[in-house]
């Protein structure tokens, strides 16, 4: 495991921390790679309870996918690479055989808002923002998360957000229905989270697995009939002269 995704296992519970500051924890090919290695890694292990997401630092969670990486891929068959690689990666995340926690420390954007929706459950600090800016782009979501989010708020709501691509405060996600819990500060946060570590770990763990297997396959039924409408629309969008444009203009910020 390289230092750009660091890992943790200890008494039954795996911290995953992607570790790209500099890059706002931006999804890399390599980050997604690495992340899906770990989770295939560690999916078969009897003793594990529990997997929590982090970015390091306080400012970001995962700012979204790495554009500069990105912006060479422009043909139908890399685009389509491109988001069913993603893709793959966050179904490990969806379908992995105990809960996923996302420890939302900081902005959660495009790619990593669909991250954050991915997994089971959603805790951040006040500070954190969080955000579906994939319109502001001109692209829908590739990796999912228009599915995650129609089945965690519903359609309407799922719809509005979505089209606005408006970054909520973290509180403002909260009353939305997209995160589950708000502590005000880091270090509330990492005590919260230790609360969690231990009430996981106090668990029987054919109960958790038990629980998530009945979870995993009621988001397989939804994923499986919605999944080929998003990569669809995904593709039109990313090779629109509209989404190049709002890109250039970003890049040569």
């Amino acid at each position: 495991m390289t230092d750009i995704l660091k890992q943790d296992l200890q008494d039954s519970v795996l911290e995953l921390t992607i570790n790209r500051e500099d890059a706002g924890n931006a999804l890399s090919n390599e980050v997604i790679c690495l992340l899906n290695d770990s989770l295939m890694q560690h999916k078969d292990r009897s003793d594990l309870k529990c997997v929590l997401i982090r970015g390091s630092g306080e400012k970001f969670f995962v700012a979204g996918g790495d554009l500069k990486e990105l912006s060479s891929v422009r043909e139908d068959k890399e685009t389509e690479a491109m988001a069913l690689n993603g893709r793959a990666m966050l179904d490990q995340i969806r379908y992995f055989p105990v809960p996923v926690i996302a420890n939302i420390n900081g902005y959660a954007l495009g790619g990593g808002a669909e991250l954050a929706m991915a997994c089971d459950y959603r805790i951040a600090c006040e500070s954190s923002k969080f955000g579906f800016i994939h319109s502001t782009l001109g692209i829908t979501t590739a990796w999912g998360g228009i599915i995650d989010l129609i089945e965690t708020i519903g359609s309407s709501r799922a719809l509005s957000i979505l089209i606005e691509g408006k970054i909520f405060k973290a509180k403002d996600a909260q009353k939305a229905g997209i995160i589950n819990e708000v502590e005000k500060t880091h270090e509330a946060l990492g005590s919260r989270i230790n609360e969690i570590k231990k009430m996981y770990q106090s668990r029987s763990i054919q109960v958790i697995r038990g629980i998530k297997a009945v979870n995993v396959k009621q988001k397989q039924m939804i994923h499986e009939q919605l999944k080929e409408a998003e990569l669809d629309s995904f593709k039109k969008t990313w090779m629109s002269d509209e989404h190049w444009k709002k890109v250039e203009a970003l890049l040569s910020k």
